[in-house]
This record gives structure tokens, sequence and C-alpha cells, in this order.
């Protein structure tokens, strides 16, 4: 296909016209003329002005354009006639291009040629210029692409005449009807963009009816351009690299790839900057973790100094009455000694009575001495009886209170009810016959007993009445004593002891579920959850065996937000909510501690990283229960969405029936083809604050029926006590017998005063030595009296002392006990704020230490505990400080210590509530921020992968191998083109640099590597030393701060025509082959001719010359053999138009064309000319001008060969006219 005609609506300054081309065609005039012009419109219609493909003015350097003051033209521009600044059509304009491609004839009558038809190629553009920044600027409006096939059509299908004889250019949008008024329609082919115009130009330039690959058409246009751009050859190397290889613009590869890079990076150093402030959460909570252990050990230090210095106190006490009862027992023992001192006086006294009376010589005085002995012995012994007498009286007045208090009891309290044998009506009226002895008239024994003559007829009287009373006393005790009374063998008296202890152990377990229940309540006010029994043992084991595996309730971390499915949807999860989260690494190590646990353990480890693994492949139902579950741990929503994430809200019974795993509100659910009821008591709810809160307030009702209990059963306990104690109080009773015991004494003493008073004393004798001798052995017993009397009052004044000794440590230990136990007030309080610490177990320990150790040890081991005490609390504020700067505003963490209360329980309550700020914003970033930052990472670094290896490794891997293909293809089109006499052929050849090779290297292996395929990213692959070293260089250029100097680096190494050095050999026929690069650079035309061969190989591939037998046969020149000689040049186009078959359009000044003449067919000569008389054309004052010339080669022949040889034959005269 040849141009055969080529047509200019409003295009730059040349006026509407068709140019008619023959087989060579030169456009030739001026600077500035035109010819640029009318060649950037066939530019424009080969290439769409695509702006890969093509920009105006190649044969001119733009920046060069700019510097001259010129501006760079565009479509828009060309339309507007713009020309410096000015415009021939200011209002606006529509232009049009249209060429008519004809097939070639290879005979005279034309036939033989080829097979495709005529058709013509239009492009309509308009435009309007912007006036509104500070320089006008022209705007394209419209840009329209046509083919029509089997067509030839002439400048008036552009034109519509007017009735006024002016010609008007058809509006663009009526184009394609206006055509259609005389052409098929089905031959107008409207096409929207630039390539599937170009696609469809280059099918029809190869004859065929449809269009070819975007692929080909665009390499066509693109080698069409290229060969009319002039360049000189400077270099081989250069020459093969910028104007045979295609440059391939990777800059947005680069720059997504840099982006990507910085945004992994960026993410990177936020992910470290949060690992930072998750490690100072760490060490304060670490921290605090170490305050509340020392505050918990130095109150425990102070009970344990309070309780050993009362353990001190309490032996120091025991050891003063140690010896306060020693100084009793020798005042005992002294006053022993003066009584038996004092008995043998009284018997020496006796023994000189009897002498006396001896001595006067009276018998009767024996007599005398034993009556008055009995009467004495019997006073004596009735004093000694009144004694047992009234303890008797006491014993019977509090065995009638106690029977007061058993008949009250009896009549009160329901043991009656629970023992049958007391609520016998035989039991109450004996204890009513008991209860009238206290209405009876007594005698009253302490008034009695209380005269020095004791006058015991009263007695005598009321014997028979207390025989009886004591009888009905004896056998009312008894009747709650004697096993034999009872059929079950068990008295009456055990009976109630063990009702008794039934109803304590009642009030005992309904005491301990208080406790269970102020505990749960303690720790939900302490926002902790009260974990089952195997889960705190579970979690103790893990933290003691395995720290670092931080273990983790699922149940601190997940919240229902709908209080509507609450009780539904922990139900339905059952046991699981309490699984123990640790870190994925200890996974395996945490599951084997619990089977370690003696008598094995229920609770379970949660898989987290199978768990996520399988979240991600699992898709959720849309009415899934964990649309109204939030988390504040990735691994408690993977583990839960992989475990329970199918399980369905259902609305009803009706569609729970017909769903595989759903719950409804009501707490229903169905599963493993069954429907169950799974909801739960209130108490029981542990997801989220609301559920603890409404836990709280069901367990704070709980507690209260459980105290009413606790009340009710403290009452029936203490009134089975209280009857037990006054069954306790009755006593078996004596007092008759005692009665009767002291009637036998005063008979006695009533004989011997009567045989007293029949004594006859009037006659005795002297025996003055025995009386003397007894009378001095009794002044001697009356000295030994006297000495034990002084031994006595010392020994009195000894144990007064000792007395007052003992009170006072009997006070001091008081109050040393009430320090104790005000210190063990305040270790059990510890647990309402703290309620992991177990008070029983370090009360226990304590004790221990404080009966093992002295106060001034424990006290410096306190003080110790004091200066640890206030690093940390220093170091806690520190550390906040610093997170507070660090973290978003967010995660700060409000802290304000009252330094005046440092280290009391108010502060110590500070602490613990900041712990446990610290572990939910700890465990925010730990495992939500930073497990999402790290999961968006993994993903970034896979994109990073993909893109890297995708969009430059393999775009760079696979631009160098279409390279070498593309220097292979060109070599074998050059194998069948041979060039002047001496039938010169060229072919290309190419060697590695060196530098390049490296990268090559890489992106070779990058490639190739399997692993990248299969999880593993460039910055974990198992790649070469040598790969990690470049990679480590590209991601380094990646992440400069200097992206300007980055972005050039990185495109030289993305420019695949780098990696080659290229080399053109020439080979004469049957000579060696010469490299081009040995003739130095271009002057003087020796690699001219090379170039313009390699070119023309490049048209006849692009244009597939060895496919079909219809091609685009056309090439356009510009700057056309300016380095070349008149002989050379000749010589190529001769090659380009007879060997290659090629249509020639090329420009040049009419100043250098002279030589060619002969060989151009078709001639346009552009000149503007300036308009005269005041005229202009919009805003020009110039018009171009076009002089169509169709040359008669053989009289321009003979012109030039006349005109060669007058030159010679002048030059001649002159070289004789010398030597003349």
């Amino acid at each position: 296909m040849f141009l055969k005609k080529f047509i200019y609506v409003n295009w730059g300054n040349i006026p509407a016209t068709e140019f008619e081309f023959g087989p060579i065609n030169l456009l030739s005039g001026g600077n500035g003329s035109g010819k640029t012009t009318a060649a950037d419109a066939i530019q424009t219609i080969m290439t769409a002005a695509h702006d890969t493909l093509f920009h105006y003015n190649p044969g001119q350097d733009e920046a060069t354009q700019r510097g001259r003051g010129k501006n760079v033209r565009t479509l828009a521009s060309y339309v507007l006639g713009c020309d410096d600044g000015s415009y021939a059509r200011p209002g606006g304009a529509v232009g049009y291009l249209a060429a008519v491609f004809h097939p070639t004839a290879n005979s005279a009558d034309g036939t033989g040629g080829e097979s495709g038809e005529p058709f013509t190629a239009i492009i309509g553009v308009s435009a309007s210029i912007d006036r509104a920044g500070s320089q006008p600027v022209a705007r394209q409006n419209d840009l329209q692409f046509f083919i029509i096939a089997g067509e030839q059509l002439t400048l008036n299908d552009f034109l519509l005449d007017q009735a006024d004889g002016q010609r008007n250019v058809v509006e663009l949008n009526k184009l394609g009807k206006n055509l259609a008024r005389r052409i098929e329609p089905h031959n107008i082919e409207k096409y929207d963009t630039k390539k599937q115009y170009l696609r469809r130009l280059y099918g029809a330039l190869r004859g065929r009816n449809d269009a070819v690959p975007e692929r080909e058409a665009m390499n066509a246009a693109r080698t069409f351009s290229r060969f009319m751009a002039y360049k000189p050859v400077k270099s081989i190397n250069g020459f093969v690299a910028n104007e045979i290889l295609e440059a391939k613009d990777m800059g947005d590869a680069i720059r997504s790839v840099s982006d990507l890079m910085k945004t992994i990076y960026a993410m990177e150093s936020d992910a470290n900057t949060l690992a930072e402030t998750i490690a100072i959460l760490n060490s304060t909570k670490g921290a605090t973790g170490r305050y509340i252990d020392q505050w918990i050990d130095y109150n425990v230090l102070e009970y344990t100094a309070a309780r050993s210095r009362f353990l001190h106190d309490q032996r120091s006490y025991l050891s003063a009455k140690e010896q306060q009862q020693n100084f009793r027992e020798q005042l005992n023992k002294t006053q022993k000694e003066r009584d038996v001192a004092q008995d043998r006086r009284k018997q020496l006294r006796e023994q000189l009575i009897t002498m006396e009376a001896r001595r006067r010589g009276i018998d009767a005085l024996q007599d005398k001495d034993a009556a008055e002995s009995a009467l004495a012995d019997g006073k004596k012994k009735l004093q000694q009886q009144a004694i047992p007498l009234l303890e008797q009286e006491q014993l019977l007045q509090a065995s009638l209170r106690a029977t007061e208090l058993v008949h009250g009891a009896l009549q009160k309290t329901s043991v009656a009810a629970e023992i049958p044998s007391l609520g016998s009506k035989r039991i109450l009226d004996q204890a009513k016959q008991v209860l009238a002895i206290k209405d009876q008239d007594a005698v009253d024994f302490r008034k009695l007993l209380g005269k020095d003559w004791v006058d015991l007829s009263p007695l005598e009287a009321h014997l028979d009445e207390a025989r009886e009373q004591q009888s009905l006393v004896n056998q009312w005790r008894d009747r709650f004593h004697n096993v034999e009374l009872e059929s079950s063998g068990i008295s009456l008296r055990d009976q109630i002891a063990r009702n008794v202890d039934r109803r304590e152990q009642k009030f005992q377990q309904v005491q301990a579920r208080m406790n269970q229940k102020q505990g749960d309540i303690d720790s939900l006010e302490a926002r902790q959850l009260n974990y089952p029994g195997f889960v705190r043992q579970a979690l103790e084991a893990i933290l003691r065996e395995c720290p670092q595996a931080d273990p983790r309730v699922l149940a601190d971390y997940v919240e229902v937000t709908d209080p509507a499915w609450q009780s539904a949807i922990e139900g339905y999860i059952g046991g699981a909510r309490f699984s123990i989260i640790v870190e994925p690494a200890f996974e395996a190590e945490a599951a084997h501690i619990l089977r370690s646990i003696p008598g094995g353990s229920r609770a379970r480890v949660i898989q987290g990283q199978k768990a996520k693994k399988d979240c991600e492949r699992l898709k959720l139902p849309s009415n899934s229960i964990l649309n109204v579950m939030s988390f504040e741990h990735a691994t408690a929503r993977y583990y839960l969405e992989a475990s329970y994430g199918t399980v369905e809200q259902v609305e009803d019974l009706h569609t729970l029936r017909l769903t595989r795993r759903g719950v409804t509100k009501e707490g229903l659910g169905s599963g493993a083809y069954s429907i169950y009821r799974c909801d739960l008591d209130d108490t029981e709810l542990v997801f989220g604050l609301g559920a603890r809160e409404r836990a709280l307030s069901a367990k704070r009702g709980e507690l209260e029926t459980l105290a009413e209990q606790a009340n009710e059963a403290n009452h029936q306990f203490r009134q089975a006590q209280q009857l037990l104690d006054a069954v306790n109080l009755l006593r078996h009773v004596t007092f008759a017998d005692q009665m009767q015991g002291m009637l036998d004494t005063q008979y006695q003493m009533d004989q011997a005063e009567k045989a007293l008073n029949q004594v006859d004393v009037s006659d005795f004798s002297n025996m003055e030595d025995e009386f003397t001798g007894l009378k001095e052995k009794a002044d001697e017993l009356d000295a030994v009296i006297k000495e034990l009397d002084g031994e006595l009052g010392r020994l009195q004044q000894m144990l007064n002392d000792s007395e007052k000794f003992c009170k006072n440590l009997s006070d001091m230990q008081e109050k040393t006990s009430e320090i104790a136990d005000k210190k063990e007030e305040n270790l059990r309080a510890i647990v309402s704020v703290w309620p992991d610490f177990d008070s029983e177990a370090r009360l226990a320990a304590a004790d221990a230490e404080a009966n093992d150790s002295p106060a001034e040890a424990i006290e410096n081991m306190r003080k110790s505990v004091s200066q640890e005490l206030n690093a940390t609390a220093y170091e806690i504020e520190r550390n906040i400080n610093e997170h507070n700067l660090r973290c978003q505003t967010a995660d700060a963490i409000v802290y304000a210590p009252d330094y005046r209360e440092e280290h009391s329980a108010h502060f110590f309550k500070g602490v613990c509530g900041l712990q446990r700020e610290i572990e939910r914003v700890h465990n925010r970033l730990k495992n939500n921020i930073l497990v999402e930052k790290q999961d968006k990472l993994a993903q970034l670094r896979e994109s990073f992968n993909n893109v890297f290896i995708t969009n430059l490794c393999h775009s760079i891997y696979q631009a160098i191998n279409d390279g070498k293909r593309i220097l292979e293809d060109l070599n074998k089109e050059l194998a069948h083109h041979q060039f002047g006499a001496d039938r010169e052929t060229y072919w290309f050849d190419w060697e590695w640099v060196p530098e390049y090779k490296e990268y090559w290297q890489f992106f070779d292996e990058v490639i190739k590597n399997p692993s990248l395929g299969d999880g593993a990213t460039l910055f974990t692959a198992d790649i070469s030393a040598a790969s990690k070293k470049v990679r480590d260089h590209l991601m380094a250029m990646l992440l400069d701060d200097d992206e300007q100097k980055a972005m050039r680096e990185l495109e030289r190494i993305s420019d695949y025509r780098n990696y080659r050095a290229y080399e053109i050999y020439k080979q004469p026929a049957n000579k060696e082959p010469i490299a081009l690069s040995q003739y130095g650079t271009g002057s003087g035309g020796q690699l001219e001719t090379p170039a313009y061969i390699i070119r023309s190989a490049a048209i006849t591939s692009a244009f597939r010359f060895n496919e079909g037998d219809t091609h685009l046969r056309v090439v356009l020149v510009d700057e056309a053999f300016s380095k070349m000689d008149e002989t050379r040049s000749k010589e190529v186009i001769n090659y380009l138009t007879e060997s290659l078959g090629l249509q020639l359009l090329f420009i040049m000044p009419t100043s250098k064309s002279g030589p060619f003449m002969d060989l151009v067919s078709n001639q346009f000569v552009f000149s503007k000319v300036p308009l005269v008389g005041g005229q202009s054309k919009g805003e020009l004052q110039t018009r171009v001008l076009v002089d169509r010339q169709e040359c008669n080669q053989d009289k321009v022949k003979e012109l030039w060969a006349n005109h060669r040889r007058t030159i010679r034959h002048q030059a001649a005269l002159d070289f004789m006219e010398e030597f003349a």
C-alpha cells in the first residue's frame, strides 16, 4: 500500500488542499515555511498522535525549540493554526487529516500487484482557545477516527458549498452522516480510541478487513515514526539501544513498588514503634505487678511484725505468770510450814494444860479437854460443811435457771420437731415441776450460815422437802444425760449436740457460699472474672512452668454487643468461654503442661495459628452470631470465628429446626442434628462489661438471699446452741445430803456439850518440871512462827509485785493483739481490691514466720521492702509518662499518684486500677492493633512480593529477553538485505555489561525460585548471597529519601537496553566482517548508510513484508541524508525505492535539494509570505503557499548532466589559466 493522496483541512497554515504523491516525494522550502507541518500531518495519521509513539517536530529537538521561544506543537494548536503564539483560527475550528492508500501494481497496466483494496484513513479534531490563564492555550474538544473501506475520498468530502460561494468545513459530529450520503454505511468505520484506530489502520494496510493485534499495530506505528526522526549516529551502542530497541517506561511500576515498599517500611516503623510502646507497657506491667507484690509483702510483714510482738508479749506474760505461780507455791509452802509449827505449838499447849492438870492432880480435866476438843472439832467441821452446802445451793439455783432456759427454748426452738422426745408432754411437765421449786419456801442458807452461832433447826424442818427437791432436780438432769432413757441409745443431750452440729454445718455452708459469692462480687467489681477452679489451676501451672506463654482466658476479651443475645450465645459456647489463649509459639508446651497436672485438667488451650488460617478460607453467613460480638484479642476473634462463625442467629424455633447450627434469643440451640436448651442465668454470664454488670447485679441479689438464709441458719443454730448450753448447765445436786451431814455434826456437838457439863475439875496436881520444859519448847516454836510470818510477808509482797507485772504484761499483750488483729483485717481487706491475693495462705505463712523470727528482724525486712516500694512507684510513673509521650491519644493512660498518701491502701488501690488499665491497653495494642498491623504487613509483603516480581522483575526480565528477540528477528531480516556493489550485509551482536549481569542473575533467580510462589517473600526466601546483596541494594534505593536520585538509578537499572553492549557488523561478500564501531563517530557518513539499512530492515519487519502480499510501503524522512555525500545518498534512495519497493517522502531545505532532483517524482515547495494591503488571517499577517510539482525525471537528469559538464569545463579553464 502506498500513500496516493493526503488531504489537509485546517491544518497549521497550509491551505485546504490535496497532495498527490508519487514514488519519490520531496517536501522542501525554507525554515518555518510549513514543510514539517505537512510531514507532522502524515505522522499524525500513521500514529494517531499517540503519546508513546510520536511527538511533534521529531526532526528537531523540542528543548531547543523552547529555548528559541517557540511553543511546543499539539493537535489542537495545529487545528487552530498557531504560529509563534498567534492563531489563524482564534474562534475555534474543526480540522481534518485524510490519507488515501492504494495498493501497488507491479506492471505498467497496474496488474500483478497487491491484492488489498484502497481505503481512506481520517482523523477529525475540534479545538478552541482557552483564555482563562495568563496565556491563551489551545484546547482539544473532540477527537474522532474513521476508516473508510474501499473508498478514496477527496477534499470535497470535507467541505460544504454555501450559497454565497464560500466553502465551510463539515462539522465533526456530522461527518459520518455527510459521508453516508454517497458511501455505504458499513464501509464507514468509526473508532473511539487511538489504539482501536491504529489496529484497524494497520489491518487495512495489510489488506485485511479486520484489526491486527495491538502489539503489532503499535510496533508498526512506532517504527514508522522512528524512521522519520533523523538523529546522527554518534555510537553504535547508542544507535542500537536508542533507535532500534524500544524504550519501555517502567516508571509507574517502579513508583508502585517504591510506594508499596515505603508503605511497608512506614508500617514496619509504626509496628516497631508500637512494639516499643508495648515493651514499655510490658515493663510497666511488670513494675505494677512488683509494686502490688511488694505492697502486699510490706503489709504481710507489718502483720508478721505485729504478730511477732504479740507472741513475744504473750510469752513474756506466760513467763511472768509462771513466776507468779512459783511465788504462790512458795507462799503456800511457807504457810504450810507455819501451820505445822502452829499445830505443834497447839499440841504443846495442850500438853501444858494436861501437865498442869496432872500437876494439880485433877483427873476429870481430860474429860473436859475431850469434850472441849469435840466441840471445837464439831464447830470447825460444821463450818467446813457449810461451804459445800452453799455451793450446792448455787448449783441448785444454776440448774433452776438452766431449767428456765430449757423450758423457754423448748417452746421457741424447732429442735423439738427434729427430736421427738423433746416434744413429749412429760418433758414439759418435768420442767414445770422443777421450776416450781423456786416458788416454794426454802431455807436462806447464806443468812443462816452467816451467824456466829448456827441454828440448824430450819434445816431439820426442811430436810424432807429438800430430799424431794434434790430427787426431782437430779431426775430432770438424768432425763437429758441418761442413755438408758432413750430407745436410740443416745442421750437427749447428745441428740441436741448433734442437732447443733448439723445446724452449725448448715450455717457454715451458707456462710461459705456467701464468701464465695462475695469473692465473685469482689472480682467483678475489680473487673476480673472468677474463673472455674480447674482454669485457675491451669493458669497457675502455665505461669509457673512457662511464663513467657502469657496465658489469658478467652472470656476476658469477648463482648456480646446485643444484650438480647447474650445469654443464648454464651450458653451455646459453654465451657469454651474459659479456653486459654497463649502465645502461638508456646501452644504445644502449654498443652503439655496441662497434661502433666496431677489428676489431669479439663482446661483447653486454643490453637490460635490454626484458627487464623482456617478463618482466612471461611465464609461466614450474613446472620452469624459473630455479627453481635466484639473482640479485644485477635486470637479470641480467630478462635470464635473458626469454631462458631457458622452458628446463625435464628428468629424462631421453626427456622431453627431447619438450621444446621443456630441459636434463638430465647436460648434454644441446634447442632449435631439436635435441638437443645442453651441459655444461662445472669450470674453465669462472663462476656463483656455489660454481662459482668448483669452478673454482678445478679450475684448481689444472690448474696442478699444467702445473707437471709445465713441469718436464719445462724438463728436456728443459736437457738439449738442455747438449748444445748442450758442442758449443759443442769447439775447433779446433793444439797439435801449436805443438810443431813450438818445435822449429824450438830447432834455430835450437842452430845459433847452435855459431857462437858458433867465433868468435875475441882482437883488437879502440879507437875512443875515437865511443865517448864514444855513451856520452853512452846517459846521456841513461837520464835519459828514469828520468822515464818516474816517470810510470808516477804513472799506476799513479791506475789503482789508479780501480779502487777502480769497485769501490765496483760495490758501490753492486749494492745499488741489489737494491733495484730487490725493488721490481719487489713490483709483480709486486700482481697476486695486484688482478688488474686490468697489471704489464708499468706496469713498461715506469716504466723509461722512470726513464731520463729524476732520482730526486729522482720521490721528490718519491712524497711527494705519499703525502699523497694519507693523505687518501684517512681519507676511506674516514669514509664507511664514515657508511654504517653509515644502512644496515640486514645491509648494514653491517666495516672496522677498522690504521694501524700504514698503506699496507703488508697494508693495501692490506684496502682491496682492502673495495672488493670495497663493490661487493657497492653492487650489492645499487642493482641489487636499489632496483630492487625502484622497481618497487614504480611499482606503488604505478599503484595510487594507479587508487585516486585511481576511488575518489576518479570517486566525487566521479559524486556531483556524481548530485546534479544528483537535483535535476533532483525538479524534474520537483515540476512535478506544486501547493499551496494559489494553486496554488503549487516548483523547485530551483543554481550553482557558486567554490572547489569548481576541484576539479570538476581531477576533470573527470583523468577525461578519456587518458594516465592509458595508463601515465602523476598524478605524470607532462601536466595544466594549475591542475590541478597542485589536485593538489599534495590530495597535501599526503593526507600531512599532522595526520591529523584533513587528514581534515576532505578530507571537506569530497569532500562533493559543497558544490560548489553551492542555492536553492528558489516560483511562485504567474500570478506571478513568489520565491526562498525571501528569507524569511530558518524562524521562523513560512514555509519549513516548502515543506519538506514538497519532502519529499513526494521521497517520491512514491522510492516510484515514476509507475510501476505499487501503491506505499507511508505517511509517518511526528515532532515534526510544531511550527513551523507551525494553518491551514498542516492545509493540509499535507490535501495529504499528500488530494492525494497518503498514509497519515499523526504523533507529537505530547497538549498540542499538540487542533487536529488533527478530522482524526485513529486515536489512540494513550501513558502511563507506576508499578507499585503492590511489583510490578515485571524491573528496572523502571513500565509503559506504550496507549489506542487510533478517532475519530468528524464529532463531533470539531462539538465543536471549539462550543468555538470558546464561546471567541469569551467573548472578546467580555471585550472589551465593558473598555469598560463
